[in-house]
């Protein structure tokens, strides 16, 4: 991977390197706790967390604005701030009032970046085996990150708790795990919660559904064109190669570790050799 210096947005010190995110190195003009300081990456991003107390620390965002190099952040990542069209950058508008725990916030905009890079992150948990990666996709408080914790407990890899990276490499979707280690996915479970539910139900998608969801998960307020084109091609080839399930869980929590237990054992069952699954069209 090459080294290239980051990009200037406008902040009076230079960005520091601050650590690595779903496939992405991160510079900032801030420290933000609990990032790796190493791993894959193949793209780079440059965050500004500034003040409306200090305007000399606000990049010129209003004539990038009128020049078109920048848009508004999306309201989907509740925060104030802006983006670069190429996803070079991104500034946050910090609210010195409020507690900020800016680690949540990159998470909100890396990929809105990331997308703009034409790279795809899917909003996931996954765990992994020694014969690929399994991705557990869901609204925030479906519960992705408790259950790759419980499968870990049974012997899974977390690979993702809430960003997972997705490439294409030879015609097979791949998840990477460090320099040069990739590998497939091999199945993506939305996941839900219910009520009364007596055990997991897993029941399997069509590739048409499959695209579906993720389409409705995606990172889709970006009204760039090219941007979503990267997207929905690699939307399209999981939806097209990977096995897609329904994973509705019971909404109960003494039963967490049985429910991960049952689904550690589909998982096994559905990765058996010459099992088929439902390809688009």
């Amino acid at each position: 991977m090459s080294e290239r210096a980051p990009i200037r947005i406008g902040m009076r010190a230079s960005p520091a390197f601050v650590g690595i995110l779903a496939g992405a190195r991160i510079w900032s003009n801030r420290t933000i706790a609990g990032l790796a300081q190493a791993g894959y990456h193949d793209l780079d991003v440059e965050v500004a967390f500034l003040s409306r107390d200090d305007p000399e620390a606000l990049p010129p965002h209003g004539k990038r604005a009128a020049e078109g190099e920048t848009i508004p952040l999306p309201d989907a990542t509740g925060l104030t701030g802006w983006i670069a069209k190429d996803g070079s950058s991104g500034a946050i508008e910090e609210d010195l009032t409020a507690p900020q725990v800016r680690a949540v916030q990159l998470r909100r905009l890396l990929p809105f970046l990331a997308a703009l890079q034409g790279r795809v992150t899917l909003h996931a948990s996954a765990v992994a085996s020694p014969r690929g990666v399994h991705a557990f996709v869901g609204e925030s408080g479906a519960g992705k990150s408790t259950l790759a914790r419980c499968l870990a407990d049974l012997g899974w890899s977390i690979t993702a708790d809430d960003l997972l990276p997705c490439r294409m490499r030879g015609g097979t979707v791949t998840i990477p795990l460090g320099e040069g280690r990739f590998l497939p996915l091999r199945g993506i479970h939305f996941l839900a919660r219910q009520e009364g539910l007596l055990c997991v139900r897993h029941t399997a998608l069509h590739g048409a559904d499959c695209l579906k969801r993720l389409l409705a998960h995606g990172f889709g307020e970006i009204g760039l064109r090219r941007a979503w084109a990267a997207q929905f091609r690699l939307y399209e080839s999981i939806a097209r190669t990977v096995p897609a399930y329904a994973l509705v869980e019971p909404d109960a929590l003494p039963r967490l570790r049985e429910s991960a237990y049952e689904v550690g054992s589909l998982i096994d069952e559905e990765e058996a050799p010459n099992r088929s699954h439902f390809g688009v069209g």
